[in-house]
C-alpha cells in the first residue's frame, strides 16, 4: 500500500459511502472501488461489508481506520515540517523561565504571533532556578532565559534586554504582624525569620540582601532556602518572610501580602541569551516580548517602536 491508497481508504471509511468519498477525492466511484478491492487483496482480509443499501467497516476495517488515521496524520505533519525545512523556516527555540515568575501576560500573545509566522519552529518552555538558568544558557540547553536583572547583569558573555522594570517587596503571610502595614524598612524585620535563597541557587540574591541588611546595621535571623519555590512555600506556611519581586506569582495568593520595602536590588524582568548563540529566532522572540510588555503598559503596537526592520512582517501585529 502507498500513501495515496491509505488516503483513499481513510476517506472511504470516514464517509461509508463510495460515491461521496470518490467526489471528495476527485476520482470516479468505480476507480475508488477498484482501489479498495486491491487493498483488501493485498492485506488478505475484508475491510468493508457492502450491500445495495449500505457500506460498513469490518472489525479489521475499523482497526485499520483508527491506526491508519494516526499514521497518515504523522505523515502529513512530517511533510509540512519538511517543507518548512526546505524554506529554512524550521528549527527550535528553547526558553527557560525563572521559577515563580508570572509571564502569562507576555508569553501567550508572543507565542501565538511567533507560531503564526513560523509554524515549523518548535518552542519549548521549562522552569529553572537562578543558577540552572545561567548554566543552561552557557551549555546551550536553552536559547533564551526570562530571569531577573540582578542575577544576569554581570555574567560574562550574556546579552540581555530588560522587558519590564520591577521592584523588591517583602512577602509575608496575612497572619504576620507586619501584614497590617503598607510598607516597611528592612530593619523592621527585626527578629523574624528572613528566608534567603542559598548561594547554590543564587550567589547574587543572598549577597544583595545581606549587604542591604548590613547597610541598615542589623543582621536578621536567616533561614536559607534551596530555591525560590521552596521560599514561596515556606512563606505560605508562615515560617518566615522573603524578598520577592513584583512579578512573583505568590502575589496572587490572597493569604500573602507584598509590602513595599527599601530597594536592595534591581529585580526587573529580563530576557537573556548567550552571545555565541546564533539561533536566528532569539531576537525575533525578544522583540515580541518587548512589544507585549509595552502593550501591557497601554502603549499601542505601532507606537511601541520595538520591531526592527529585519523582523518578518508576519510578526508585526495589526493595530487594534
Amino acid at each position: 500500500m502507498n500513501m495515496l491508497q491509505i488516503k483513499y481508504f481513510l476517506t472511504a471509511a470516514a464517509c461509508l459511502n463510495f460515491t461521496q468519498a470518490a467526489d471528495l477525492l476527485y476520482i470516479t466511484q468505480p476507480a475508488l472501488s477498484r482501489q479498495m478491492i486491491a487493498i483488501e487483496k493485498e492485506l488478505g482480509t475484508k475491510l468493508f461489508v457492502r450491500t445495495n443499501r449500505s457500506v460498513k467497516l469490518t472489525r479489521a476495517g475499523r482497526y485499520l481506520f483508527e491506526n491508519f488515521g494516526i499514521l497518515y496524520g504523522d505523515y502529513e505533519r512530517l511533510v509540512e515540517k519538511m517543507q518548512g525545512v526546505a524554506h529554512g523556516l524550521s528549527g527550535s527555540l528553547n526558553i527557560g523561565i525563572l521559577d515563580g515568575t508570572y509571564v502569562s501576560d507576555l508569553m501567550p500573545s508572543s507565542m501565538k504571533l511567533f507560531t503564526k509566522a513560523f509554524p515549523y519552529v518548535d518552542i519549548t518552555l521549562r522552569n529553572h532556578s537562578f543558577n540552572s538558568l545561567a548554566a543552561s544558557l552557557y551549555d546551550g540547553r536553552i536559547d533564551l532565559a526570562l530571569t531577573l536583572f540582578f542575577d544576569i547583569e554581570n555574567r560574562q558573555n550574556i546579552a540581555f534586554r530588560i522587558l519590564e522594570k520591577s521592584r523588591d517587596h517583602i512577602a509575608v503571610h496575612r497572619r504576620n504582624p507586619l501584614a497590617a502595614r503598607g510598607g516597611i524598612r528592612l530593619s523592621d524585620i527585626g527578629a523574624q525569620t528572613f528566608i534567603i535563597s542559598s548561594t547554590d541557587d543564587s550567589e547574587k540574591s543572598a549577597q544583595l540582601i545581606l549587604d542591604g541588611c548590613r547597610a541598615m546595621e542589623f543582621l536578621p535571623k536567616i533561614k536559607y532556602s534551596p530555591d525560590i519555590q521552596t521560599s514561596m512555600l515556606w512563606v505560605q506556611a508562615d515560617i518566615g518572610v522573603v524578598m520577592l519581586d513584583s512579578r512573583n506569582t505568590l502575589r496572587a495568593d490572597p493569604q500573602i501580602k507584598f509590602l513595599d520595602v527599601n530597594q536592595v536590588s534591581n529585580p526587573s524582568l529580563t530576557a537573556a541569551w548567550h552571545q555565541s548563540n546564533n539561533n536566528p529566532f532569539i531576537p525575533m522572540f525578544v522583540e515580541l516580548l518587548l512589544a507585549a510588555a509595552q502593550r501591557g503598559k497601554g502603549a499601542s503596537w505601532e507606537t511601541a517602536g520595538l520591531f526592527p526592520l529585519d523582523v518578518p512582517e508576519a510578526l508585526v501585529p495589526a493595530p487594534d
